[in-house]
């Protein structure tokens, strides 16, 4: 891995030059082939923050790049150069104590998984599968130096193009996720979290979740011990090609798991990874194993009402209110046109259109339709043509990526469903008293 400064930067400039150029021949297929495999490549190889800009990339480019191209870049979500076994023998040896190092055997020397920040090794423990996740020892070296080189990129972008945006709030919250994710101690208190709540909501639910358990006398700082969970991830389940009364059920299970954790929690995984969601399938019985908890984000009560009543301006057509509500959540500047204020607002209006089926005719919403994913890409290409002022806005710009990816995985279900009932649950729960979060 590619720690300097100096290295890293030649990287990101190399590759921005050559998928510069092969945006020349942007209608030609072999170019978007070109570009897609230059990108993961390259990310791959730099592994830190810039590879988690690529997985962020990679999540919705459906539209931009053709499905060959997708599959390449797909690899960003599910894996990365490995790490040579003895580099990560060694941070388990810095990490576990010598009495609990002991117990483990069978430690694998091929990982199961390898991501931007760390591999995963299968093991057995007391009698037990378990799986151990390891974070590269240098990859907190990059975080600096990748954020500073693409806030420069973003930064010389916008004056290219004639905005004059604050990028600093955007990349604070950037350095406070990957902090987070660098800090396993956190995830495992998060995952406990999740734990306890997919416990409780199993009891309750039609769908059934599992949360691996966490094992705190094998975990640190650069190591987090879990019980092994098993499964297909999400992509490789889609290819046992599941009937719709299957895929149905995952939609649900997967739209469920995001109203409870954003409006009834305030307490959401924001990596939608495709990786991170294992399901197992036993006859006509399906669970779905939620992993990667170093993203997590917690939102206050008051943001999620404020966060409802700005779509409930929308549905409503009330403008005024819902542009003065916009502005004060930092969504959008108070400079910009009254153009763009209008682009924002039939942005929105199109982004909920699916929990207003009885609008259309239909007595359900179609995930796969293309219309309506064109219809989503007018409007927001409008909006940033208009924007000079506004920043993309980071105190939601985690929970859109997760919502994004919720949206990918319904489209590749390929599902038809009537949701608006949910609008009403969103309602329901936003009206949850403000309490202390555990």
């Amino acid at each position: 891995m590619k720690t300097s400064s100096l290295a890293r930067t030649f990287e990101l400039a190399k590759l921005a030059a050559q998928v510069g150029f092969k945006e020349l021949k942007s209608g030609d297929l072999n170019s978007r082939l070109e570009q897609a495999a230059l990108i993961a490549q390259s990310l791959s190889r730099l592994k830190g923050a810039a590879m988690k800009a690529g997985q962020l990339l990679s999540l919705d480019l459906d539209d931009y790049f053709p499905p060959e191209a997708i599959e390449i870049l797909s690899h960003l979500q599910n894996s990365a150069t490995a790490h040579p076994f003895e580099e990560i023998e060694q941070i388990i040896k810095n990490e576990i104590a010598a009495p609990q190092r002991k117990l483990i055997k069978s430690l694998s020397r091929e990982p199961i998984g390898v991501a931007s920040i760390g591999q995963v090794h299968k093991a057995l423990y007391k009698d037990r599968e378990i799986v151990l996740k390891v974070q590269f020892s240098d990859v907190a070296d990059s975080v600096e130096s990748d954020l500073k080189i693409l806030k420069t990129l973003g930064t010389s972008f916008c004056k290219l193009s004639g905005r004059k945006m604050n990028l600093d709030p955007l990349f604070k919250e950037f350095r406070a996720i990957l902090e987070q994710e660098l800090d396993y101690q956190a995830e495992a208190k998060f995952q406990n979290q999740f734990y306890k709540k997919i416990n409780k909501l199993n009891e309750v639910s039609d769908c059934n979740y599992r949360v691996p358990e966490t094992i705190p006398e094998l975990s640190g700082q650069k190591v987090l011990a879990m019980s092994f969970e098993s499964g297909l991830t999400f992509r490789n389940w889609l290819k046992t090609k599941p009937d719709a009364s299957l895929k149905k059920h995952i939609a649900i299970a997967i739209l469920d798991l995001y109203f409870h954790e954003f409006f009834e929690w305030g307490l959401v995984q924001t990596d939608p990874n495709w990786g991170n969601f294992l399901i197992e399938q036993k006859g006509s019985d399906l669970s779905i194993c939620l992993l990667d908890f170093g993203a997590t984000k917690r939102y206050s009560r008051e943001f999620i009402q404020n966060y409802i009543t700005l779509l409930d301006y929308a549905a409503k057509n009330k403008s005024v209110p819902l542009r003065e509500l916009s502005i004060q959540l930092g969504l959008i500047d108070s400079r910009e046109a009254k153009s763009t204020f209008i682009a924002f607002e039939e942005m929105l209006k199109t982004a909920i259109k699916p929990f207003f089926v009885e609008k259309s005719g239909t007595p359900y919403f179609d995930f796969a339709d293309r219309n309506h994913t064109l219809e989503s890409q007018k409007a927001v290409k409008a909006l940033s043509q208009g924007l000079v002022y506004s920043a993309p806005p980071y105190s939601i710009i985690f929970l859109h990526r997760k919502l994004a990816g919720v949206y990918s995985i319904l489209k590749s279900l390929e599902v038809q469903l009537d949701i608006s009932n949910y609008w009403q649950m969103m309602k329901d729960l936003s009206n949850i008293p403000n309490k202390p979060r555990d």
